[in-house]
């Protein structure tokens, strides 16, 4: 299959990851502090297979101490995330999620001192006005942020460090790796286990009242999330990387219609915002933030140089 259907394909399956966890928090683990150690649990299990499925890679130590941080890194994400998903709309948290390439550009802008073009900058500015657009809840007299807003930045910037860390694994397939980086969520989620009670007090009191049922279905879902990472390595080791990475945009599109659907036929589960003009506003600054991730899409080389120079 080409490029094209691979790189279509995985922002497709991260938006039924999405709206999956969300559906997972509003009925079966009420307690959103919980899921970060059921995902970390599947993580585990996940890295397990795909260390088998791999061929039992064996990294250096220096490789593996940076993929397992950066698996840390996406697990202390992934707390946030939780939380995040539990105050807003699904839709809206995909968006918001889109800010990540403008959060690589700076840390790369940053701490590794990479020169931007005029297009990223003019992308970065798109992006994140796109996002600030539609996080504001009193429009722009009250000018003030929604907090599931300033979360998911957090998030962003956790994941973005996580990208740029791993431009320094000096790895030439990246399937070698991903069992390390399951494990690294692992272990983020060990760590946030026994260092955060509010977290570890949350996933106990869910084991009593959690049916057996929502174990399969939290199980599935980390697995299929696994399963995006994969298809999108796919998409860019056939494809070219700004393209691909342009392409992931469309999960915003994705999230749009998943949430009006799914509003429709699961009301009590999904309370998106789908009246006309609502959907006409997410539509517009949809396409607004995949012209500006366009712009910033030279991110891609840069992300993947590392890997594959």
């Amino acid at each position: 299959m080409s490029w094209l259907f691979y790189a279509l394909l995985a922002p497709a399956i991260l938006t039924a990851v999405n709206f999956v966890d969300k559906l997972i928090i509003e009925k079966h683990v009420r307690n959103p502090l919980g899921m970060p150690i059921y995902a970390a649990i599947t993580a585990f299990i996940s890295g397990c297979v795909l260390w088998v499925l791999t061929g039992f890679p064996v990294l250096t130590p220096q490789d593996t101490v940076l993929v397992l941080i950066t698996g840390m890194l996406t697990s202390a994400g992934g707390a946030i995330y939780f939380q995040a998903l539990s105050k807003e709309e699904t839709s809206k948290i995909i968006f918001f999620l889109q800010i990540q390439p403008v959060m690589v550009l700076v840390i790369s802008l940053v701490f590794l001192n990479e020169d931007i073009s005029l297009e990223q900058f003019i992308g970065f500015v798109v992006i994140l006005t796109a996002a600030l657009a539609l996080s504001m809840n009193n429009g722009l007299a009250g000018f003030k942020l929604s907090r599931p807003f300033i979360m998911i930045l957090m998030v962003d910037a956790l994941n973005a460090a996580a990208i740029v860390l791993f431009k320094f694994v000096a790895a030439d397939d990246i399937n070698r790796v991903l069992a390390y980086e399951s494990w690294g969520l692992a272990l983020g989620g060990l760590l946030i286990y026994l260092f955060i009670a509010p977290i570890r007090q949350a996933f106990h009191d869910s084991l009593r009242t959690v049916p057996r049922r929502a174990f399969a279905i939290i199980g599935v879902n980390e697995t299929v999330f696994v399963i995006a990472k994969l298809v999108t390595f796919t998409a860019v080791s056939l494809g070219p990387v700004a393209l691909v990475s342009v392409l992931s945009g469309v999960q915003v599109f994705f999230g749009i219609v998943a949430g009006w659907i799914l509003t429709l036929l699961l009301p009590m589960v999904y309370k998106e915002d789908i009246n006309r003009q609502a959907l006409i506003r997410k539509g517009l600054l949809a396409f607004v933030m995949i012209m500006g991730i366009g712009l910033v899409s030279e991110l891609g080389t840069f992300i993947l140089s590392g890997l594959y120079d």
